[in-house]
């Protein structure tokens, strides 16, 4: 009791930098490779005709523009999903151009 009485004492004269108190460690831990997410695969979209596929990429564009508007406006907005959507516009227009080949 003393001794928190006395670390608060000192952080108070010291300054901010000081109030970290030490707290025990969670017993809850998660292992990283259970939390992945799983990117969005190309073959789900081997089936889709060309004129689909230019859609799937034009609401791709679309939604990414979205996201960059949320960034601009301070709005909340979830990282992953820029990886995920320029993934994505990447493997369809990969595609659209391996069948043009």
């Amino acid at each position: 009791m003393l001794a928190r009485v006395l670390l608060v004492v000192l952080a108070l004269t010291q300054g901010a930098c000081a109030l970290r108190v030490a707290t025990p460690a969670s017993t809850a831990v998660v292992s990283r490779a259970a939390v992945s997410m799983a990117f969005p695969s190309i073959e789900d979209a081997r089936s889709l005709t060309s004129e689909e596929i230019e859609l799937e990429i034009f609401n791709a564009k679309k939604e990414l523009f979205e996201l960059r508007k949320q960034v601009k406006t301070r709005q909340p907005v979830k990282p992953h999903l820029f990886t995920h959507t320029k993934r994505r516009i990447g493997q369809l227009q990969t595609l659209l151009s391996q069948r043009a080949a």
